[in-house]
């Protein structure tokens, strides 16, 4: 039998790739992967470890979720495949140089991001969308204390990044009042655009330099991502993202019933039922099958990706509603399969009309799930990963 030896680490999905894996006539072998422990980007011991497993077995190739240069480093010299497909955004190990290794096999959820990584001459990166468990999901019965438990008019499922592990900006203390105000002035124009993010463009090296001065990031050798690159999408956008999802939050808890499942607190938000965190797998399909709404508010250094909270509540048949992002556009059709918003303005009207509209929200439903269940599980994923082999 064809072998996949898979790298476990704490990510999103693993039963469900391993399954669909098994499924198409492939054997799965676990391999611990020390996420945390040792650099993933480049680690000699690890490395070596890794090249001397793959001497021992027939693999037909290795697959991470994410993708990790130590791994790839290690695949190369062993001329072994690495499969890799990235959900996380920002990514910074993506913009490694030895993402160009030919032995690379790697996918991204992101549209936007392939383009980029295309435009530098990588081709090694080839756009995949998210997927659901839609089998597993129809396996779960909500009964009646079920349903008491997570009914709600509308919820949403993430990070508000307002923790302090979370608020990079607290990093940036002491930059002076001009590049303040500059920072200021670009959150608050992305706030008001769902189109690519700004930040890169726009931070110019003086600015720059101010922000090296009080938190300095020095880039590896082997890296491809600038330092604008890097404050933007680890600090700006998810600044951005906590001012929107607050905002956003608080303005809907004020006008409907709102469950929040999040490891923030939120005590300065009385009307926002926070419900803490759910587990993935066991608590949060729930909350999206019993929920009347379910609300998308993407991270802000997503270029154009849909992100799996999407695909989720699609194969739970949630009704959803999300921001606009341009990958959307060659999967479902808005308005029949979900529901997106261009400004907050626009949600609130929205939440309210299909609210009162339940055949037309219900409808839309049942849409979404159909086209996630014919064309979206991780069946179909394993599929086109195999078709690129």
């Amino acid at each position: 039998m064809r072998k996949v030896l898979y790298l476990q680490w704490d990510c999103f999905g693993e039963e469900y790739i391993c399954e669909s894996l098994k499924k198409a006539g492939l054997g799965v072998e676990m391999y611990p992967l020390p996420y945390g422990k040792v650099s993933m980007r480049h680690d000699e011991a690890f490395e070596n470890e890794l090249k001397k497993h793959l001497a021992c077995g027939e693999y037909e190739f290795v697959f991470s979720f994410n993708y990790f240069p130590a791994v790839a480093l290690a695949c190369h010299e062993a001329d072994r495949k690495y499969v890799s497909w990235t959900y996380d955004s920002p990514f910074m190990y993506l913009y490694s140089k030895t993402i160009a290794l030919k032995t690379n096999l790697a996918f991204v959820f992101d549209k936007a991001t392939v383009d980029e990584l295309w435009k530098k001459g990588i081709d090694t990166v080839h756009y995949l969308p998210m997927a659901a468990p839609v089998s597993y999901y129809d396996s779960l019965y909500s009964g009646s204390n079920i349903r008491k438990k997570y009914e709600s008019e509308v919820s949403f499922v993430g990070s508000l990044y307002t923790e302090e592990r979370q608020d990079q900006m607290k990093r940036l203390k002491g930059i002076t009042q001009e590049t303040a105000g500059f920072l200021e002035m670009l959150i608050g124009l992305q706030l008001q655009s769902y189109a690519m993010p700004i930040f890169e463009k726009f931070l110019n090296p003086a600015i720059l330099a101010d922000l090296q001065r009080v938190c300095p990031i020095p880039l590896e050798d082997d890296e491809m991502q600038t330092e604008g690159w890097m404050y933007g999408n680890y600090f700006l956008a998810r600044k951005t993202t906590a001012i929107e999802r607050t905002t956003i939050l608080e303005a809907v808890s004020n006008e409907h019933q709102l469950k929040l499942y999040t490891p923030d607190p939120t005590p300065q938000y009385p009307n926002i039922d926070n419900r803490g965190p759910v587990d993935y797998c066991n608590e949060m399909p729930y909350v999206f099958k019993n929920s009347k709404i379910n609300l998308n508010i993407s991270l802000k250094s997503i270029y154009s990706g849909i992100p799996l909270r999407a695909f989720d509540i699609m194969g739970c048949k949630g009704f959803l509603i999300s921001d606009f992002q341009a990958d959307f556009g060659g999967l479902f059709i808005p308005d029949e399969d979900y529901v997106f918003y261009t400004t907050p303005e626009d949600l609130y009207g929205k939440i309210g009309y299909y609210l009162e509209h339940e055949e037309k929200r219900e409808q839309i439903a049942r849409n979404g799930y159909e086209k996630v269940k014919a064309e979206h599980t991780y069946d179909h994923r394993v599929a086109q990963i195999l078709q690129m082999l």
